[in-house]
């Protein structure tokens, strides 16, 4: 597995000085791998262990993005001035701009909410409902389509720890693990033994399919598609599945022998399916082809999903009454959020501006759009935001409950202490002051 993925171990665990903290949860993505060990020093995390890239920037306060984590921490709430600066504000004013601005707006539109805990979803979606808002999960493209696909076809589940000891045939669709999930491959599904690998990726037939080739392909073989041609591909193995065809393309020969020799076959697949022409359609095709590789041997189909709670904010919709398939307030991609005259926009545990095209940000700025941002750290929404309210960083210094990719839930303990409010308290807070009042 390439260097850069996974943040080498020491040889002895806690040799710098310090307090022991072992099997943290780390909520750098939707593995949310609970073996993580740390060494803490006057509330600070000096050493780190069992931790990929991502995951170290969460306990190290930093960007997500960088190879050596910068300290991002926000400190106290902002309000951007008419010149553009930002002036410190306390969280009572904070909480009172933003309840007059969402009161005002005509259309409230929520963006992100995959990455915060299971009270704070269900907090917002109350929220959500009581303001007639537009919601764009972060995690959208990819899980809009798939819960879309329940109401028509059937899947079975399996844990990652099932995949790991069972799984010999691994099948990624749209999806660069090493990007989205970097543990995913060393911890769950290549990298390590199991009942079926004892050899660990020696023993296992790796395929990733996509338009690109990246460094997945240094442990597997890639199947090079288009977006024109990608969802006649996933009917034409379908279809070779299903019929035991001989006639099979050149480029899905071993794939297909793979699948048909494999006692477990898991299929991951992640957000590149949205940039197919048609991903609904795409994604319930892949679906059939779960079910039709079920058939003859046991096949689980899992979202790769990035957030680490992406999977609890659907659950919490459905908590509060609310069908993701159906709804017409709840939206996949957030690339197709139009920018109106009125609109107030507010995030929470994302950073959209990073995903955001121009011509939306270009139209935000020239209607004026308010932005309310609630986050742990800085990013370019923080940046771009009309008010700013920090929060604790959920997972590293508040706890709450969490959904695993693969639906299991997970409980995050609390690591370093904060002063700073939850998301679940700065919801809390803003619903207060809205009281009773609706727009619509």
């Amino acid at each position: 597995m390439p260097d850069e993925s996974i943040i080498k171990e020491k040889d002895r665990f806690h040799e710098a000085e310090g307090i022991p903290y072992d099997s943290a949860v780390c909520p750098g993505c939707g593995c949310l791998c609970e073996d993580i060990d740390l060494t803490l020093n006057n509330d600070q995390i000096i050493q780190t262990f069992h931790v990929c890239s991502w995951g170290l920037s969460k306990f190290h306060l930093g960007h997500r993005f960088l190879r050596e984590p910068k300290h991002a921490k926000l400190v106290f709430p902002t309000r951007k001035e008419a010149s553009g600066r930002p002036l410190p504000i306390s969280y009572e004013e904070a909480y009172e701009t933003t309840a007059s601005i969402l009161h005002d707006a005509m259309r409230v539109v929520f963006f992100g909410l995959c990455q915060t805990t299971f009270d704070a979803q269900m907090e917002a979606i109350t929220l959500v409902n009581h303001l007639n808002a537009d919601l764009y999960p972060s995690e959208g493209m990819l899980l809009t389509p798939y819960f879309k696909a329940l109401k028509t076809q059937t899947t079975g589940m399996a844990t990652l720890e099932e995949i790991r000891q069972l799984a010999t045939t691994l099948i990624f669709w749209g999806v660069n693990p090493l990007h989205s999930c970097p543990r995913l491959v060393a911890r769950y599904a290549v990298f390590v033994g199991g009942i079926n690998a004892p050899e660990r990726h020696m023993g296992r037939k790796v395929f990733y399919i996509d338009p690109y080739e990246n460094d997945t392909g240094s442990f597997s073989q890639h199947i090079p598609v288009t977006p024109e041609n990608e969802l006649n591909m996933a009917n034409k193995l379908t279809e070779i599945i299903e019929e035991g065809s001989f006639s099979i393309p050149t480029e899905l020969n071993l794939l297909v022998q793979s699948i048909e020799t494999s006692p477990f076959v898991g299929l991951f697949v992640g957000r590149g399916i949205a940039y197919s022409h048609t991903p609904q359609e795409l994604m319930e095709t892949l679906f059939k082809l779960r079910n039709a590789i079920n058939k003859k041997t046991p096949c689980v189909l899992l979202p790769v999903i990035s957030d680490f709670n992406a999977l609890g904010l659907y659950f919490s919709m459905i908590q509060n009454g609310i069908d993701p398939s159906t709804s017409p307030y709840i939206k996949g991609d957030l690339l197709s959020y139009h920018p109106k005259r009125g609109d107030a926009i507010i995030c929470i545990g994302s950073d959209p501006f990073w995903f955001l095209k121009e011509e939306q940000i270009t139209a935000i700025k020239s209607l004026d759009i308010p932005i309310v941002a609630i986050s742990s750290l800085q990013n370019q929404t923080t940046h771009a935001a009309t008010i700013v309210i920090p929060v604790a960083l959920t997972g590293v210094e508040t706890e709450g409950l969490a959904f695993r990719m693969d639906g299991i839930p997970i409980y995050m303990r609390k690591v370093l202490p904060t002063a700073q409010p939850t998301d679940l308290n700065a919801l809390k807070a803003i619903k207060e002051r809205i009281g009773g009042k609706a727009n619509g």
